[in-house]
C-alpha cells in the first residue's frame, strides 16, 4: 500500500512539473513573442487630388465585420460564450455577405472596417483584407494591425491560436500623409501578451480652401470593466482632435468605440431589441461641444454570450462618428442588417463640410 502511495505521489509531482513547465514555457514564449507596435507616418506628396468642392456631400460608411466569424448564430467567448470560431463554410458565408453588403456602398469615397483578419485560425486563414479589397479597384487602402498573437491559448478546450487582424480604411481621395497612432494603453502582462494593442488611423486631405479634413477610423479598447483604458484612448483622442480643429480644420472620426455616445437613450431603440447601457458612460469632459452622430432608433452591436434572438439578446449601440462642430451633417443610419453577418451593423453618414 505505502509502495502504491510513493507511486501515485511521484507520479503526480511529476504531472505538476510537466504542466508548471508547460506553462511558464507558453508564458515565455508569449513574452518574447510579443506584438510590440511602433506608430507609424508618411507623407504622401500629391494628395487630396478629387476631394469635392465645398458644399458637396461626402458619404462615411464604418462597419466591425467581426473578422467574418461572428454572424447571426455565433456566440464568443470572450462575452461569455463557448466558442472561438464558426465552421469554414459559415465563415465563407459570412465574408460573401460582408462583401456583398460593402458592395452596395462600393461608390461611397471613405470606409472604415475594423476586425479585418488576416491569416488567423479564428477565420480559417483568410486574407479578409485582400478579399475585401476587391470590392474597392478604385480605391486606395490600408491596414493597421492592432492585434497579433502567435498563439491565444484560451479557451483551454479549443484555443483560439494564431491572430492577425486590424483596422482597414479605404478612400476614393488620396491622402497628403497618413498616420497609424497606437494608444499605448494595454492591460497589465501577462494578460496583454493576448490582447488587441489598440491604434486608429488618422488621414490628413487638402482642401480647396486650405484647410484639412482630418479623417480618423479607431477601434477602441473593450473587457475594460473598469473605464480606465477606454477613458486613456478618448482623451488623446480629445487632444489630437482639438488640436485639429483649433487650426481651422475639419474632423470626422468613426469606428468602433466599445462604449455608447453621448445622448445614447435606450428608449429610443425601435427594433424591440432588449437595449443595455455601456458602464462607465462616455465621459462629459471628452470632445465638449463636438457632434456624436448616430441613428438612435437601431442597435449597431450584439451581444455574443448567445446567437442573436431578437427580443432577446442584448444589444446597444457602440458604432458611431464623432464630428467638429464646423461640420454640417445632413444624414445617419444604421443598417439593420439583423446582425446576420456579423456581430455589428455598418453606419452610414452624409456631412457637408462647412458651419451647421
Amino acid at each position: 500500500m505505502k509502495k502504491i502511495l510513493k507511486i501515485t505521489i511521484r507520479i503526480t509531482g511529476l504531472v505538476v512539473l510537466v504542466l508548471l513547465f508547460s506553462f511558464l514555457s507558453l508564458l515565455a514564449f508569449l513574452h518574447f513573442t510579443e506584438f510590440k507596435p511602433v506608430s507609424l507616418s508618411a507623407d504622401l506628396p500629391g494628395g487630396g487630388i478629387g476631394m469635392p468642392e465645398p458644399g458637396k456631400v461626402i458619404t462615411f460608411f464604418s462597419w466591425n465585420i467581426g473578422y467574418a466569424g461572428l454572424g447571426k448564430e455565433m456566440d464568443f467567448f470572450y462575452d461569455g460564450g463557448h466558442r472561438t470560431r464558426q465552421s469554414k463554410l459559415h465563415t465563407l458565408a459570412c465574408l460573401a455577405g460582408i462583401r456583398q453588403v460593402i458592395g452596395r456602398y462600393d461608390t461611397i469615397p471613405f470606409i472604415f472596417l475594423q476586425e479585418v483578419d488576416r491569416c488567423s485560425k479564428r477565420s480559417w486563414d483568410l486574407d479578409e483584407f485582400e478579399e475585401i479589397s476587391t470590392n474597392f479597384p478604385g480605391h486606395t487602402k490600408w491596414f493597421s494591425k492592432n492585434y497579433e498573437c502567435r498563439y491565444v491559448p484560451v479557451p483551454l478546450a479549443n484555443p483560439m491560436g494564431r491572430v492577425l487582424s486590424g483596422i482597414t480604411t479605404f478612400s476614393k481621395f488620396q491622402p497628403v500623409s497618413w498616420e497609424t497612432r497606437y494608444y499605448y494603453t494595454d492591460f497589465p502582462w501577462p494578460m496583454r501578451l493576448v490582447m488587441l494593442k489598440r491604434c486608429f488611423n488618422l488621414f490628413r486631405f487638402s482642401l480647396h480652401n486650405k484647410k484639412d479634413l482630418i479623417v480618423v477610423n479607431l477601434h477602441n479598447s473593450a473587457y475594460d470593466s473598469t473605464g480606465i483604458l477606454r477613458e486613456k484612448e478618448l482623451m488623446i483622442l480629445d487632444s489630437t482632435l482639438n488640436t485639429e480643429y483649433r487650426k481651422g480644420n475639419f474632423i470626422v472620426a468613426g469606428g468602433d468605440w466599445n462604449i455608447n455616445p453621448k445622448g445614447f437613450k435606450t428608449e429610443r431603440i425601435r427594433t424591440k431589441d432588449v437595449v443595455m447601457k455601456s458602464d462607465p458612460p462616455f465621459p462629459e469632459h471628452i470632445l465638449t461641444g463636438w457632434q456624436f452622430v448616430f441613428d438612435p432608433g437601431i442597435p449597431s452591436e450584439r451581444y455574443t454570450d448567445e446567437g442573436y434572438l431578437k427580443g432577446r439578446t442584448r444589444t446597444t449601440i457602440l458604432d458611431f462618428f464623432v464630428v467638429s462642430p464646423n461640420i454640417r451633417v445632413v444624414g445617419i443610419e444604421t443598417a439593420d442588417l439583423g446582425f446576420k453577418w456579423s456581430d455589428h451593423n455598418p453606419v452610414i453618414m452624409k456631412v457637408i463640410l462647412g458651419n451647421p
